[in-house]
């Protein structure tokens, strides 16, 4: 039998044990034995594509490789498998302020919030496919990057107005609330609702119970909380009327342990009324 027949034979048998063998570690030496064996560059390749395979390499790895003549086909195999085993590369937007958008999603604020801050945004988005492809990474709704898009629609904001208060919704509902009275009556369960520059309790049982009172006549804003590990719980949020009334509104499931009602009617007023006067009256 001539030399090269065996080389090859030699070379074909040695892929084919390792693809049969499971677990291998493909390394620099172990891909030129193969290669001056005379296995083909569809074996060697089958071999670094070979799922149960692990690649031991680096780019000096690389640079052997080809300086030994080991076809361009095998080395782009490699280079593609070694991609596909390391961890994907965090993209940055084309857009800088998608970064805080993304911070404000994984913060926990409600999905109708964050859509309505996007719909204010001035200037508009113009998103990128890289602007996409960072918002998919990051588990971003599609509501939200369809709000996104919608921005480029309408109309632009004149000049130096980007950094102006957002303006609330025509209507924003806070559910699971309970309006704290006195020591001498119960709470009443029921919801806030913003429109505009107003707020309005619908009693969950009496509607002769509703009230309405303007924000802007708010003279203070604040949580009560208690104290715990590693944060405080704030359950009830408080609004005192410039020279009048008193509200209190405590989460409905303070008790389990949740909140999440009453942060989000602050997160609303921080973000549509940044003018307020938030923090205890007494402060």
């Amino acid at each position: 039998m001539k030399p090269v027949v065996v080389r090859f034979l030699l070379g074909t048998v040695l892929l084919a044990l390792a693809t049969a063998a499971g677990a291998e570690e493909v390394t620099v030496n172990s891909i030129l034995i193969a290669h001056r064996a005379g296995a083909t560059a569809d074996g060697i390749i089958a071999v670094v594509n070979n799922p149960a395979n692990t690649i031991a390499m680096t780019a000096g790895d690389l640079v052997t490789l080809r300086a030994a003549g080991v076809p361009e086909t095998v080395i782009t195999a490699i280079e593609a498998r070694v991609a596909a085993l390391m961890p994907p590369v965090p993209l940055q937007p084309d857009d800088p302020r998608l970064v805080d958008l993304v911070r404000l999603i994984k913060s926990g604020i409600s999905e109708s919030i964050i859509a309505e801050q996007v719909r204010q945004s001035r200037p508009a988005f113009n998103l990128s496919v890289t602007d996409l492809l960072y918002l998919k990474q990051n588990g971003v709704l599609e509501s939200i990057i369809g709000a996104l898009m919608a921005t480029g629609a309408g109309p632009q904001a004149a000049p130096g107005a980007a950094g102006a208060a957002l303006a609330a919704p025509e209507e924003l509902t806070f559910e699971d609330l309970v309006l704290v009275g006195s020591w001498l009556r119960k709470g009443r369960p029921g919801r806030l609702v913003m429109r505009g520059d107003s707020l309005a309790w619908v009693d969950g049982s009496d509607p002769e119970k509703n009230f309405e009172f303007q924000i802007t006549g708010l003279e203070k804003v604040w949580f009560t909380c208690q104290a715990r590990t590693p944060e405080n719980f704030c359950y009830q949020i408080n609004f005192q009327i410039v020279k009048g009334d008193r509200y209190r509104f405590q989460d409905v499931n303070k008790e389990s342990g949740a909140n999440t009602s009453v942060l989000k009617v602050m997160e609303a007023l921080r973000m549509y009324f940044p003018q307020l006067s938030f923090g205890s009256p007494d402060a």
